[in-house]
């Protein structure tokens, strides 16, 4: 009888370990406003991350739970663990400490541009030009170690860039600066009458942007598969069709 009970006991033990494995099939995705990789302003949220992380999430059977955040606070949940995932993330010294960074990079060769109202008579063509004015950015955004490390240019951090936008269309902002797949999105999206202008000086560099697991989560120990289902994604080129389905979705919109 003894026995019998102490076979039951372990198989018990085994059972519950078995759905405890399986019972967390949930991943938190930390999500800014940044259209169109991420667009917030409706629920469902759309946009192109917001579709790579489904199919990464298809890949490995989990659902994705998202929780709005401006970029800043995002980072924070990040860090805290209570969220796990983000995308379009720069590698910096600073997050390696909470973040795995998931390789490989599925976005290259960033591109960032300024916004000017026209009214202004504003001239950006080199980056020295940028000393008399104040730079509007996405509070927690990162750029290139030119633009980042130039203790010459005041940087004047909003919470969202759409903010920033509305305030350079009323005037109330100098330059702006954003991801130019964001930034032109924006600009389209509110510059009803025309009134922005792109200035000439971009910055280009080959960056890699990063899907990013937080090493603090409770579902830290996805970091391989989800790995593994980047990887499939990337070389089938799966990634890629979806950034080109909204580029085309885009120019219909136009």
């Amino acid at each position: 009888m003894r026995r019998c009970l102490i076979h039951a006991f372990f198989i018990t033990i085994a059972f519950s370990a078995c759905t405890y494995a399986t019972e967390n099939k949930t991943i938190i995705y930390a999500i800014p406003h940044w259209p169109p990789w991420s667009d917030t302003s409706e629920y469902p949220y759309q946009g192109i991350d917001v579709d790579v992380v489904n199919a990464l999430a298809n890949k490995i059977a989990v659902d994705v739970e998202t929780v709005q955040c401006a970029w800043k606070r995002c980072l924070r949940l990040l860090e805290t663990g209570k969220a796990d995932i983000a995308t379009n993330v720069l590698k910096r010294a600073s997050r390696e400490r909470y973040l795995y960074y998931l390789s490989p990079p599925y976005r290259t060769n960033l591109i960032y541009a300024f916004y000017t109202h026209k009214g202004s008579m504003i001239s950006i063509k080199h980056q020295s030009d940028l000393y008399s004015y104040s730079v509007s950015l996405e509070r927690g955004a990162s750029f290139t170690s030119d633009f980042d490390n130039d203790s010459n240019i005041t940087k004047r951090p909003v919470s969202q860039i759409d903010f920033a936008i509305k305030q350079l269309i009323n005037q109330r902002a100098s330059v702006v600066i954003g991801e130019s797949h964001q930034i032109d999105y924006m600009v389209a999206k509110f510059d009803q009458n025309d009134v922005l202008e792109k200035q000439p000086l971009t910055y280009s560099e080959a960056l890699e942007s990063y899907i990013v697991l937080s090493k603090t989560s409770s579902n830290s120990h996805l970091k391989k598969q989800l790995t593994d289902a980047l990887k499939q994604l990337v070389a089938s080129g799966e990634i890629t069709e979806i950034i080109d389905n909204h580029s085309r979705k885009a120019s219909r919109t136009d």
